[in-house]
């Protein structure tokens, strides 16, 4: 049985959205035509559902005959919940329960999808999704984006993609990325297993596998213990949301490269990377940027706005290593309608790396390093560049190339850069080569031998064409006065160009047009740069007669 949607809310025609189950899977789902927009969950074996569907919706669309929900989570068909109601395929794309209220009018008791993560796969393969979150989706550690330019515009279809292949050199070259409460697509397998380290073994040593799930053994009313549950996944991770209620604790693999860039990079947060200088403990990133905490049980990240406080800690969202900023959320939406009320304050004290950038949907522009705010919405924090990383002997700079662990003026250990380097905070790492400090201002550091050869070559070749333009304007100023003696042979010389000319016009005119005979001249005269100067006294502006648009006209004295 299928249920159609309306075509729109007046017009009963068919639309383009239908629920119905799925009798492979067991579950219910809705499709846009062609494309799977929301399923309904499936049932695990022992008993514990992560289904979406209510056990009592579930019942209902069974016509009160399935058995595959349990007794206890199954109401009486004589209760009120199956009185006066309906299920409805909206137009828009959502399931509806409804029951009419003793308004006499119809209200809805379930729905779905709800929110944006209610929709199947809605960040793609391998995006996490969180309704949560002011941004939903997000790729997981070691993934990036397939098309960057769709994913920041808002298009998170097309999912994200592995930053290097499984199975690259070894499996000692892989890791899990160790996620809690999490949603995914069915897997591909499943087995009885006796550990944790069998499951986890048994997907290493198979390249086509992307992550694992380790189920515990349910004890038996008898006291004795049944295998434990091993689930591999061997296609892309689909469908992923993250706190979600009922979810599985999802081990995915990834490239050891992809997630530990540098000896000093703390270990992922559920899905978050926590770039250095972020620290959330003392063994990882910079001891100034100590504010962070990692919940291992739910793999929430918060960040802690004063000293070790936890009253005063707050739920990290996003975190944007090249804009070197991250997102907290605070805990009502409400209170950013009115900052002065008195609320949950962020405090960031002015010897803290991090300043406030955006708080409410505001840029706050330049801001005191002091900012008290009440809690509401998404608030964006960035973070200063680090200083040099702290050591404790040569081997804690060996992710720090062109460093050593030397002592600074101030007795602290860090990798300092070596000559002719200097430190970049925002590229984090030495950068230079041919870098020399200036003292007082007068050192201007050492040159490269190839660069002054360069700069003498263009000097030598500017002074050569230099030199070659005053001779030239020497020469033909001395040449001046011979032409201005030479005027008085102008008639003369004029006639022979003008004869010239004419031959020459009637040489390249058709032939036929004139006769050996014919001596009226042709108006094409042609003269030299001589006679033209002698001619206008060297373009003087006695003989100009005006200008146009080919250039001035100058009178021709004959």
């Amino acid at each position: 049985m299928v249920l159609i949607s309306w075509k729109s809310y007046d017009d009963p025609a068919s639309g383009n959205f239908s629920f119905q189950q799925d009798q492979e899977a067991s579950q219910y789902v809705i499709w846009k035509r062609s494309i799977r927009c929301w399923r309904s969950g499936v049932s695990d074996n022992g008993g514990s559902s992560r289904s979406e569907m209510p056990s009592a919706i579930s019942y209902f669309l069974s016509n009160f005959t399935s058995t595959s929900v349990r007794n206890d989570s199954v109401p009486y068909i004589t209760t009120s919940l199956y009185t006066n109601t309906r299920m409805v395929m909206s137009f828009a794309g959502q399931i509806q329960y409804l029951q009419l209220n003793t308004e006499k009018t119809w209200s809805v008791i379930w729905a779905q999808p709800r929110t944006r993560c209610s929709l199947y796969n809605a960040c793609g393969n391998f995006g996490s999704c969180n309704s949560n979150n002011e941004v939903v989706c997000k790729c997981l550690p070691g993934f990036q984006p397939v098309s960057p330019e769709y994913w920041n515009s808002g298009d998170n279809s097309r999912g994200c993609t592995r930053r290097s292949p499984l199975c690259s050199n070894s499996a000692a070259s892989d890791t899990f990325l160790s996620l809690n409460m999490m949603r995914v697509a069915n897997p591909d397998a499943q087995f009885k297993v006796n550990s944790e380290v069998e499951c986890k073994m048994e997907c290493l040593n198979n390249c086509q596998c992307e992550a694992f799930s380790y189920e515990e053994a349910e004890t038996t009313k008898g006291g004795e213990s049944e295998s434990a549950t091993c689930w591999i996944w061997t296609d892309d991770l689909r469908d992923i949301q993250e706190e979600y209620d009922g979810g599985r604790d999802l081990n995915v693999r990834v490239s050891v490269s992809d997630i530990e860039s540098a000896a000093a990079t703390c270990e992922t947060c559920g899905t978050n990377m926590i770039p250095y200088p972020l620290s959330t403990g003392p063994k990882c990133g910079d001891p100034a940027y100590l504010n962070f905490y990692c919940n291992l049980s739910s793999g929430q990240l918060n960040f802690k706005a004063r000293g070790d406080n936890y009253s005063d800690t707050y739920r990290v969202t996003k975190i944007n290593p090249g804009m070197h900023t991250f997102v907290i959320q605070t805990e009502t939406a409400d209170s950013c309608k009115s900052i002065k009320s008195n609320g949950n304050l962020l405090q960031l004290i002015q010897s803290s790396p991090f300043h406030v950038i955006r708080f409410c949907h505001a840029v706050t522009g330049n801001i005191s390093s002091t900012v008290s705010l009440t809690g509401g919405d998404e608030v964006e924090i960035g973070w200063d560049p680090p200083p040099e990383p702290t050591c404790f002997s040569s081997s804690d700079c060996k992710d720090w190339p062109n460093s050593s662990c030397s002592v600074r003026s101030d007795g602290k250990k860090l990798c300092l850069c070596n000559a002719h380097f200097k430190w970049d905070g925002l590229k984090l790492k030495c950068t230079g080569g041919h870098y020399s400090e200036r003292k007082n201002g007068s050192s201007i550091g050492n040159i490269p031998f190839s660069l002054i050869i360069a700069v003498a070559l263009i000097s030598l070749i500017a002074l050569v064409v230099l030199s070659s333009t005053i001779v030239c304007i020497c020469l033909q100023r001395r040449r001046m006065p011979m032409l201005r003696e030479n005027k008085g042979s102008f008639p003369r010389n004029l006639g022979i160009h003008f004869n010239g000319s004419e031959r020459l016009v009637k040489d390249l005119i058709d032939p036929d047009r004139f006769s050996e005979e014919e001596t009226k001249a042709i108006d094409v005269p042609c003269f030299d740069l001589e006679s033209l100067l002698a001619a206008t006294d060297y373009f003087s502006n006695a003989n100009k007669l005006g200008q146009g648009g080919f250039g001035p006209v100058y009178k021709v004295k004959i």
